[in-house]
């Protein structure tokens, strides 16, 4: 397993899970597939005990807001009590200002002071930040052939402190990335090269003989998975997590849950409001309407507008979402 190391996939496909076990692989030195078999719970009691009691493992989430201060250093400023000559204090204050570390140059110190030692930074939803403003002259220091002790090391005098700075070679970065907010392809390049990538895809096998009332599970989020990479993209279809909960409760008022309040605005968001598209994949043009989740209602031109059929509109429908289909379980039989 290489030093940097990106988890990407869709929504849902168990990227922030998978971080618990890739780290502790890590740390242990055993394994993936070996640390995925053991009892999860077990797994993230030792995973806490390693981030909150160790230090071995840090976690943060990068946004647009994120930069360089947060991540390697920055200053912010500190008043001080102006003492008079008599060594008094009065009321006047002075501005002066400290430099700061950041989270990763706080972790490298950690990591300094116990080389025997394994340390984990994990960065989620990576994708989302500007990696450039944030890494600043860090982007080539995390290359593995230019870590602290290697024999392409490089070290770098930081922006605002001006102190030689490396990064450690027991430090490794891991990231996860969500595919429905930006492609690899659109992924920083410098970013890109200095990363090995694995891909997290749905896996419908899980849920190999779950049933809700005669609905196939597995077959339910397959077809519906297929249907979204005709219509979108592979990097755009439903995740597993989201059905997790019918592992343990196999009922209609939980896939109803699932289906209301997770699955339609999911999809509302990956086809922007494209409701035929949303139609297609829910199997609704194939059922009756009081079991379709989107109906579709021709407009009545002379209700709303008078008559004025000459009116020219993108859409000549209204979609609306149908609440009683989703206790409907042969709204869900006929998806597929």
């Amino acid at each position: 397993m290489g030093a940097n190391l990106i988890l990407y996939g869709p929504p849902g496909t168990g990227k922030t899970y998978n971080t618990v076990i890739y780290a502790m692989s890590i740390i242990t030195g055993r394994p993936v597939r070996e640390v995925a078999r053991d009892n999860y719970d077990r797994l993230l009691e030792q995973y806490s005990l390693l981030k909150n009691e160790y230090g071995q493992i840090q976690f943060t989430t990068f946004h647009q807001s994120y930069g360089y201060e947060e991540f390697v250093e920055g200053i912010k400023p500190i008043f001080l009590q102006v003492m008079n000559e008599k060594g008094e204090r009065t009321r006047k204050e002075e501005m002066i200002y400290k430099v700061d570390p950041g989270a990763f140059r706080k972790f490298c110190m950690e990591a300094n002071m116990q080389p025997d030692e394994k340390f984990v930074f994990i960065i989620d939803e990576i994708n989302r930040g500007n990696i450039s403003k944030i890494f600043g002259e860090l982007i080539t220091l995390i290359e593995p052939s230019k870590r602290v002790g290697q024999i392409e090391e490089t070290t770098v005098n930081l922006a605002y402190s001006q102190e030689h700075f490396g990064v450690p070679d027991n430090i490794y970065i891991l990231g996860t990335m969500n595919t429905a907010d930006r492609s690899i392809a659109m992924l920083d390049t410098a970013l890109r090269r200095r990363f090995d990538f694995i891909e997290m895809l749905p896996n419908p096998q899980l849920f190999k003989g779950i049933t809700v009332e005669g609905v196939d599970i597995c077959e339910l989020l397959t077809i519906m998975n297929k249907r979204v990479e005709i219509l979108l993209d592979r990097d755009h279809t439903i995740g597993h997590a989201y059905f997790m909960s019918l592992r343990s409760r196999p009922l209609l008022g939980v896939l109803a849950h699932i289906f209301k309040n997770s699955i339609i605005p999911l999809l509302q968001e990956y086809f922007y409001d494209d409701y035929e598209k949303m139609r297609l994949v829910l199997g609704d043009n194939n059922k009756p309407p009081e079991e379709q989740f989107i109906v579709s209602t021709p407009i009545d031109y002379n209700a709303i507008f008078g008559g004025a059929k000459d009116l020219y509109l993108e859409n000549d429908e209204i979609y609306s979402v149908n609440n009683a289909a989703f206790t409907n379980i042969e709204s869900y039989k006929k998806i597929f």
